[in-house]
């Protein structure tokens, strides 16, 4: 038989605490669209009230009251060039637990062979903006 040390134990009994999985309500607006969003420690999903949106799923790391979570796209553009995008969201925790307000950063680049690899030939200003977070439920 193996004995568990007591630092193990510890994890074994937090664990539920970091896997909370949060459901909430994002409100209308012309850059989102309003929908819903389902946030756990590891991952974001936002679901757009737009049809012909697609659910964007992004990982997530969470330290103390901040989430940070991310997606990002690499596309061929032709000619030895690469274009990224990457959508950054950026979570506010209240302390009793639930999600407050999330800003969001969305970058882009494109990148020309150059040697050995690739340098940046052109960087997109960064659209951010802020939203609140509404209804939210622990499920």
């Amino acid at each position: 038989m193996k004995w568990i040390t007591p630092l193990a134990f510890l994890a074994l009994l937090a664990s539920p605490a970091f896997s909370e999985t949060w459901k909430c309500l994002v409100p209308y607006d012309e850059v989102n669209g309003g929908g819903s969003i389902t946030i756990q420690a590891e991952r974001l999903v936002f679901v757009s009230d737009w049809p012909h949106r697609e659910p964007e799923i992004l990982k997530c790391t969470r330290s103390g009251l901040i989430s940070e979570c991310m997606s990002a796209d690499l596309s061929v553009t032709g000619e030895g060039s690469a274009s990224v995008f990457a959508k950054l969201y950026s979570i506010i925790w209240q302390r009793d637990g639930a999600p407050t307000t999330i800003t969001t950063r969305q970058l882009s680049a494109i990148f020309k062979e150059h040697e050995d690899g690739y340098a940046m030939a052109e960087v997109f200003p960064a659209i951010g903006y802020k939203f609140p977070v509404t209804d939210c439920k622990l499920d």
